[in-house]
């Protein structure tokens, strides 16, 4: 049972990946097209500083052109800066020895990203996560009703077959000869059912007592017969005992009662009847 349930959890979590493969692409296109934006100004900038800057006498020059020389190495260093690969203080100081309101735009970058854009994302994958595994509880569902309602079809046709009379009810006969087969047997105890013990399985199927069960009784008692116990099921039969063991104890305070009234005008007459005799 502990497999199944790692591997039933398991199975929902690929679910959910593949379900959130589409999101994932639109994400990842969103990202590209801001992060393409943001690396066209600061490669532009970049690029007109290295062209009128002497690299001798400033030392930023080659920085500038490691991290902003082109268009792939700034998307390469905003992509660090996004993933933690570098730390956005060196961007922005670089920056800020170009143009200080390009390091104020790097900032308004990190600040954008971080906190908006990939917030947003998550906040996504969250929501499509989440309607994935409500669309596979409602699959769940749905198959045990398809199961439930299989089920009782092979009831009811199983019905049909020991109701050889055609009256349209079983007596405790015709299920008895229908469980000698041990093919039959065999069946029902696939199905979730002991045949064992046919008289006792009639009875509890046989909710009105009157000795045959309808098509109706037959479903309701093969469902709730059918596998073992259910926590449910001892706490409901517990709490039935306890309300039974309350009703008889009121019905014995009574009784007493009652016994103790007859005594006292038992005890009455007799006086009366020695009283009349003394006369």
């Amino acid at each position: 049972i502990r497999v199944f349930r790692f591997f039933k959890e398991l199975s929902l979590l690929v679910l959910m990946i593949i379900d959130s493969m589409k999101a994932l692409i639109w994400a990842l296109v969103m990202l590209m097209i801001i992060l393409y934006v943001f690396a066209i100004l600061f490669t532009a900038n970049a690029i007109e500083y290295v062209k009128t800057a002497d690299p001798i006498l400033d030392g930023n020059v080659l920085q500038v052109h490691v991290l902003f020389g082109s268009i792939p190495k700034t998307l390469y260093s905003l992509f660090q800066t996004m993933l933690g690969g570098v730390s956005w203080g060196v961007l922005s100081d670089a920056l800020l020895e170009v143009w200080w309101p390009l390091a104020a735009l790097f900032f308004f970058y990190v600040s954008f990203v971080m906190l908006a854009v990939l917030n947003i994302i998550t906040g996504v994958f969250v929501d499509n996560a989440v309607e994935t595994a409500k669309s596979q509880r409602d699959v769940l569902v749905q198959k045990e009703v398809e199961l439930k309602e299989r089920y009782l079809n092979e009831m009811r046709i199983l019905f049909n077959d020991m109701d050889d009379d055609g009256s349209g009810t079983l007596t405790l006969e015709e299920i008895r000869e229908y469980f000698s087969d041990p093919r039959i047997r065999s069946y029902f105890q696939a199905l979730g059912l002991d045949p064992n013990d046919t008289e006792r399985l009639f009875r509890l199927i046989d909710d009105d007592g009157s000795g045959d069960v309808n098509v109706d009784e037959f479903l309701e008692g093969c469902m709730r017969l059918k596998g073992g116990a259910r926590s449910i099921d001892v706490h409901q039969l517990l709490l039935e005992c306890k309300r039974l063991e309350s009703g008889l104890l009121k019905l014995e305070g009574r009784v007493q009662s009652l016994v103790g009234r007859m005594e006292k005008l038992g005890e009455v007459s007799l006086e009366d009847h020695l009283i009349v005799q003394s006369y």
